[in-house]
């Protein structure tokens, strides 16, 4: 649904619950069980700066009522003769403010012959607040139509989105793999594919595109990870192939011929590396430690086609500890293998206190957005136990990212429908445990029934990025910056 439309029903909403005039409900029987509701906000744990969670009302009726309350403050009512909830975002927000801590009351009454009461709704306001921003790529879940795509933000306290970039600027190519610095909205990389090929890096007030690509390296870089000092990305540089299948868990497969991970110095435009995270076995998606002194990756021996590997491939989860002041390495650690799982480890992510790291596992391969078998795992980096989370459906779940103070974790999933892939929040509270997530909330309650793009890769940030659409489309047309690599990397320091 277009904005000019969204907006006419969200108008014709309102008018309809101005003609609407409030009946006494409190003659009414009751149903002994929840409402059933779009989307599924029932008995769920919410930041107290979230945008209202408006929902539509899946009971048959003539006329609807809805109470919100809590401890304190005012009681925010409505009725109408429309299913569809669309809460006031100021009353909504000073409800939430006024209330951390405490539990949010929805009640329901819908009539037909007479009102009826269902069991009340029950969902925590807790005091950490989520991010204020997500930044995702939207693209289409037909891959014969990947090319419409664009990299887009949206204020997760109100329903405003805006575009970073959208790819119908550079005749179709491939924007992706965008990634942030502990959630610091003005350091960004994201990379560009195809036509106008870069990677462009937003570090505060400098905005300019590199070319990845030198002599010494496979690949231009891929899957990004910031150093928590600012001064280092680390990347994978891969040589990526995809292969559509028959298996009805799946659609595809993305797998890598080579693969190696690399290290860009953005101070001084160079790049380098280390035989140990550049072997002939393919290694893959870095992700640092908050101290900055440990990477961690996944790997997968080299291509063997007489073991029929390049596909059917399982990664495992290693380590290598670094030393950002000489810019060395020391040997590389096992940390749990794909033979002890019997699954394929990705996507490993650790959060801001250190303490846990949470990762997918699948079948086969890495790229888990197209295995309906995907689910995530956590891992206590202190022991070195790890479980499957109890936030996983039976569809995919797939790539996920924390906030900055460490108390939300954000994921896709296809839940709704098994195509479509939609951001869910779950709280993760200070003994590691999460609570039932809820899916991002839209200004139309009935959004997610008619829109067909995918969320991919949505990252939290703190703030708005500051680049728009425009900026962006000028940084990608020019020419790329040439980058030097550097064999003796400490001899930087």
């Amino acid at each position: 649904m277009n904005k000019f439309n969204n907006h006419i029903l969200i108008a014709l909403t309102a008018i309809f619950s101005l003609m609407s005039c409030s009946e006494n409900v409190n003659d009414y029987s009751t149903e002994n069980r929840k409402p059933s509701i779009f989307p599924d906000y029932i008995d769920v744990v919410i930041p107290p700066n979230i945008a209202p969670l408006n929902f539509s009302v899946l009971e048959e009726g003539s006329r609807y009522h809805i109470d919100i309350s809590s401890e304190n403050g005012d009681k925010i009512s409505i009725e109408q003769i429309s299913p569809k909830i669309q809460i006031p975002i100021h009353k909504w927000h000073k409800l939430l403010q006024e209330n951390k801590g405490n539990i949010l009351t929805i009640d329901v009454y819908v009539k037909n012959d007479r009102w009826v009461k269902f069991t009340s709704i029950k969902d925590s306001i807790v005091n950490e607040n989520l991010d204020s921003h997500l930044v995702y790529r939207l693209i289409n879940p037909v891959i014969i139509l990947w090319y419409k795509m664009g990299i887009y933000q949206r204020n997760l306290e109100n329903f405003e989105e805006t575009a970073i970039y959208e790819n119908k600027s550079e005749k179709d190519g491939c924007v992706n793999c965008h990634m942030f610095c502990k959630n610091n909205p003005e350091k960004m990389s994201i990379h560009f594919r195809q036509a106008y090929a870069g990677t462009v890096i937003l570090n505060g007030d400098s905005l300019k595109k590199i070319n990845t690509q030198t002599d010494k390296t496979i690949a231009a870089a891929a899957y990004p990870s910031w150093h928590p000092n600012g001064e280092i990305i680390a990347y994978s540089t891969n040589h990526i192939s995809q292969d559509f299948v028959s298996d009805h868990s799946k659609t595809s497969n993305v797998w890598d011929q080579v693969s190696d991970i690399i290290l860009y110095d953005v101070k001084r435009n160079l790049i380098f590396s280390d035989p140990k995270i550049s072997t002939l076995s393919r290694e893959n998606l870095p992700t640092w430690s908050p101290d900055g002194k440990w990477m961690y990756f996944i790997s997968t021996p080299e291509v063997n086609e007489a073991l029929n590997n390049q596909i059917n491939c399982q990664y495992d989860l290693l380590r290598i500890p670094f030393d950002p002041d000489t810019y060395t390495f020391g040997e590389v650690d096992t940390i749990l293998t794909s033979q002890q799982t019997g699954l394929s480890i990705t996507f490993p992510l650790i959060s801001p206190d250190g303490r846990y790291l949470v990762f997918a596992m699948t079948d086969i391969g890495y790229f888990t957005i197209y295995h309906r078998i995907s689910d995530l795992y956590i891992m206590d980096l202190e022991s070195l136990e790890y479980h499957k989370l109890d936030i996983n459906s039976t569809s995919n779940e797939s790539y996920h990212s924390w906030s900055s103070n460490g108390r939300w974790l954000c994921f896709t999933s296809k839940r709704m429908d098994n195509i479509h892939s939609v951001p869910y929040f779950t709280y993760f509270d200070s003994t590691g445990k999460t609570h039932k997530p809820f899916a991002m909330p839209q200004e139309d309650p009935d959004f997610y029934k008619t829109f067909m793009k995918n969320y991919n890769r949505p990252e939290l940030v703190t703030g708005e990025v500051k680049v728009n659409a425009i900026e962006m489309r000028d940084i990608v047309y020019g020419d790329p910056e040439s980058v030097g690599f550097e064999d003796n990397p400490s001899s930087l320091k």
